[in-house]
């Protein structure tokens, strides 16, 4: 397991923050589960495994996901029912294919499910049983779904697994095995019925008691001590089996004896002849045997005349070792005993027998029930033997070990043995051929003391006492990410979780993430694996981020750290805002709401609003903006952030746009990807319903501004469809839109209630009826484009024409003369920072459009003169006056924009127009009166 360290994918556009988990000693419930630390440095990794990593240990292993609902009446419990049912979420719309959106990522959804339909969302005290009940039960439904995702990727691969698969296998081993180390601590940490008390007069005074009785007393009153029975209980159940690691296990049972050696020193014995002389067999210059082999094959021969096995035998030693090294990894010391008696070294077994605690039945009573005793590694199937059992010396027999793992000339698993036998952890880190740090004793050093013991205290301690250090498992897990031979493996992200766990450094894991995070956000090809000092986890890892983000939500969900006014609440903020962006980007849309629920309120803000503005399906919107109302999301507030982030992401976009408009058309422009992002914002507002009215006009009129100076007259007729005042207010009229009398009917007032409010509607309105006005223009074009077979047009085209001028002529009439002048009049004094349309900007538009409106009317009626009746054209010239009008602003758009000569040149050529038209009906062919008409 590695270090931890401290300081997916980039931080969200818009932010995100989170939690910490501290285990208060005194078993507070107020008191985080994993203690805040001193911060280091580390990042990032990949799932591997390393070759004979831990094999999973269960029962049965089922999906986990039932409902602890069924006795209450929570809407929370049936919201993903007919999720189960589903094969994946929808995609983020605009997302791109491929990357994560080649996995279907069941286990987000099984873990949303379980998480959903806890009673930990419900409003119980956090503090209370029921809540821990609750969350051990959420422990546990998380440690089998990926039990049951081990289960299915071994069916679906077996019986030969691939790379890949076998990456999987390992993965979903790994986190079964996390999750159950989650819910044991938490299970002991939250547990506060352990109390200090002194040792009772019985045990203290009878010298006879066995240590496991006084072990016992320590499980039930030393919170650290017990912990630390259960974290060790927890590494032997998960250690590999031996059987696993050597698939020779059971072909070398009988072989053992040193049987190369003994048949050499009988070889030697039947050569060498009375004489005692070497025959040729030794070699042409006689010999016999290497000086430092042993010349005797008593147990101590090796070590009491310095001299060697045969090299056959001293394979099969160090084979032997290292198997009973892995046996009393595991726990297992019958099946070291067992496994010395097969090779035929009865002595060893009876030698390890020394390790089993002493335990007389007429002092010490009746064992415990299913007692494992740790120190002595003695399983219960072996506690249960009648009569007096064990070793009453075993202080003599762990110096034995000590000073055996630590002579000259003892074999690197030979060490291992011994020192995990006398609990010398430098010992056991010799067997990985790499010996950093810490005090110990060296061989040397024996001449000149009286048979030591190990000193745990003084080994591990820094403070002088075990109980009193609270960085013992840190210090042992950093010494042992440090050894060549397991440091691979220490670097895999469960590895480095579960290390966390175990050494109350998990605040310091999500610091680390949150790190990674803030570096992405500035360095968008930050690689966290890259760095030196990685501690192998990398935030853009989604199984990685998806279980940090879990164990969080535990925790804040009982109190246990990472909520509001605790240290690490943003980091931990911002790990959860991390998942949500996974889970926007993996189509995971309808998860998103319950996990946003936990964020603090604003935060749940900021990270909606760049949610929302991805989803663009209106059945997709109904369903996520009920979803935040279930889990108490103030959704008006994600609506207005939602606007406003579209706002802000698209204003560089319309500021540096020329203005200029290129045509009047509402249908042929394109609606570019930043219009979209305005109309989307918009869309959201208009379903927030009567609370979000107001709003919804105010940023309809910022949207139809940015749109109309840039000439985009598509996206704003989508504007003028996403929302209509007739649906806001049924009542107004095609004439009512103008600040005017409509304004004072007490329906409006009480949804637009401020003079602002009222004044934006009132924009928005003229902005519709502008758009209506365009509609209008653009079915006469159309209409006027038709091409016809006959040489003139017959009535049917005729009325057709007829009538589609009379409509344009009123839409675009009205507009010219009257658009915006009394809005823009009657502008009321604004706030500072809102979001509404400005006066200079109503003029702006203006400018742009009243001349082009215009030219646009000047034209009709010339069609019109053409193509309907001839007495139309004279329309030009009336129009001519509404220009000219000073109490009118048409005059004064024409001149702002220099664009007075541009419409007298055209009306110029309109009165020639007309002026032939008008002597035609009375003097054919009679044109000598033109000549007044000729304008320059």
């Amino acid at each position: 397991m590695a270090p931890m360290m401290t300081s997916n994918s980039p931080t969200p556009p818009f932010g995100s923050q989170k939690p910490a988990f501290s285990f208060n000693m005194q078993n507070s419930r107020g008191g985080n589960l994993f203690p805040a630390a001193r911060p280091t440095a580390g990042p990032r990794v990949q799932v591997q495994q390393m070759e004979g990593s831990w094999d999973i240990m269960s029962d049965d292993v089922s999906d986990g996901i039932r409902n602890d609902n069924e006795d209450g009446d929570d809407s929370r419990a049936l919201i993903f029912e007919d999720d189960e049912q589903e094969e994946t979420m929808p995609h983020s719309p605009g997302a791109l294919d491929g990357g994560i959106f080649d996995q279907e990522w069941p286990e987000v959804d099984a873990f949303a499910i379980a998480l959903n339909s806890s009673n930990l969302l419900q409003s119980v005290d956090p503090n209370s049983a029921q809540a821990a009940t609750s969350g051990y039960d959420l422990i546990e439904r998380f440690q089998n779904v990926s039990g049951a995702q081990l289960d299915e990727v071994k069916a679906a691969h077996m019986p030969e697994l691939s790379q890949e698969s076998a990456a999987d296998v390992a993965h979903w081993e790994l986190e079964h095995q996390t999750w159950e180390l989650f819910g044991t601590l938490s299970s002991h940490r939250l547990d506060g019925r352990i109390q200090a008390q002194d040792l009772p007069a019985e045990l203290a005074s009878n010298k006879h008691t066995s240590n496991q009785r006084l072990r016992q007393h320590l499980r039930e009153t030393d919170a650290k001590f017990q912990e630390w029975c259960l974290i060790l209980q927890w590494l032997c159940t998960y250690a590999p089996d031996p059987s696993d690691l050597f698939d020779n296990i059971e072909e070398i049972g009988g072989k053992g004896g040193w049987m190369y050696t003994k048949e050499s020193l009988k070889a030697e014995k039947r050569l060498c002849g009375k004489r005692g002389k070497a025959t040729l067999v030794f070699g042409s210059l006689g010999g016999g045997r290497p000086d430092n082999k042993i010349t005797e094959l008593d147990p101590d021969a090796p070590s009491r005349q310095r001299k060697q096995l045969e090299n056959e035998d001293k394979e099969s030693e160090r084979f032997l070792f290292r198997a009973i090294w892995v046996f009393l990894r595991k726990g297992d010391l019958k099946g070291a005993k067992d496994l010395c008696a097969e090779m035929g070294e009865f002595w060893r077994a009876a030698s390890l027998d020394g390790g089993e605690e002493a335990w007389d039945p007429m002092v010490d009573g009746q064992r415990f029930d299913n007692q494992w005793d740790e120190e002595s590694m003695d399983m219960s199937e072996n506690s249960q033997a009648e009569g007096v059992t064990g070793n009453r010396r075993r202080e003599l027999w762990k110096r034995m070990c000590y000073a055996i793992a630590h002579r000259s000339g003892a074999e690197e698993w030979e060490r291992a043995v011994y020192g995990t036998l006398c609990g010398d952890f430098e010992s056991v880190r010799c067997s990985y051929l790499c010996i950093v740090g810490g005090s110990s004793i060296r061989p040397h050093e024996f001449a000149t003391m009286s048979f030591p013991a190990f000193d745990s205290t003084a080994f591990h301690s820094r403070v002088g006492s075990l109980a009193e250090d609270d960085a013992v498992l840190s210090r042992i897990i950093d010494s042992l990410a440090t050894l060549d031979y397991i440091r691979a493996e220490s670097r895999v992200p469960l590895r480095v979780i579960q290390g966390s766990l175990m050494s109350l450094r998990f605040h310091e894991l999500v610091d680390e993430l949150y790190r990674q995070l803030l570096t992405f956000r500035d360095n968008p090809d930050y690689d966290p694996l890259g760095e030196e000092d990685s501690i192998g986890v990398d935030v853009t890892d989604c199984r990685t981020l998806r279980i940090v983000v879990h164990i969080l939500l535990v925790l804040q969900l009982l109190n246990a750290g990472f909520t509001e006014d605790t240290p690490y609440h943003t980091q931990a903020e911002f790990l959860i805002a991390a998942y949500i962006e996974f889970l926007a980007e993996a189509g995971k849309l309808k998860s998103i709401p319950l996990y946003a629920g936990r964020l603090s309120p604003q935060k749940a803000i900021d990270v909606m609003g760049v949610i929302l503005n991805k989803i663009r399906e209106e059945p997709l919107r109904l369903e996520l903006l009920e979803l935040m109302r279930t889990h108490n999301i103030d959704y008006v507030g994600c609506l207005k952030k939602g606007m406003e982030i579209a706002l802000g992401l698209t204003k560089s976009h319309y500021e540096n746009e020329r203005r200029h408009v290129a045509t009047l058309s509402v249908t042929a422009g394109e609606i570019l990807e930043e219009d979209n992002l305005l109309i989307q914002g918009l869309e959201w507002l208009v379903l927030g319903g009567d609370e979000l009215k107001a709003e919804s006009v105010k940023c309809a009129t910022v949207i139809y501004k940015r749109l109309l100076l840039s000439g985009r007259l598509a996206a704003a007729k989508r504007v003028s469809q996403t929302i209509r005042s007739t649906d806001l207010i049924p009542e107004v009229g095609d004439n009512d839109f103008a600040a005017g009398g409509m304004l004072e009917d007490d329906g409006i007032k009480g949804v637009f209630d401020s003079e602002v409010d009222q004044w934006a509607l009132a924009v928005m309105i003229e902005m519709e009826v502008f758009i209506q006005a365009l509609d209008e223009l653009e079915a006469w074009n159309e209409l006027l484009g038709q091409r016809t077979e006959r040489h003139h047009p017959d009535r049917a085209r005729k009325a057709a024409l007829s009538e589609a001028y009379s409509s344009t002529n009123h839409k675009l009439g009205k507009v010219l003369r009257s658009w915006l002048d009394e809005t823009l009049s009657t502008a009321p004094p604004f706030p500072p920072q809102s979001h509404i349309i400005k006066p200079s900007s109503i003029v702006a538009i203006r400018n742009m459009y009243i001349p082009e409106l215009t030219f646009a009317l000047h034209d009709v009626y010339i069609e019109a003169g053409k193509h309907v009746s001839k007495n139309l054209l004279g329309n030009t010239l009336e129009l001519a006056t509404v220009v000219a009008d000073p109490n009118r602003s048409v005059l004064r758009c024409f001149t702002e924009t220099a664009r007075v000569e541009e419409y007298l040149k055209a009306l110029g050529l309109a009165s020639r127009s007309v002026l032939g038209a008008a002597g035609a009906c009375s003097e054919k062919n009679n044109n000598k009166g033109l000549g007044i008409w000729k304008v320059r």
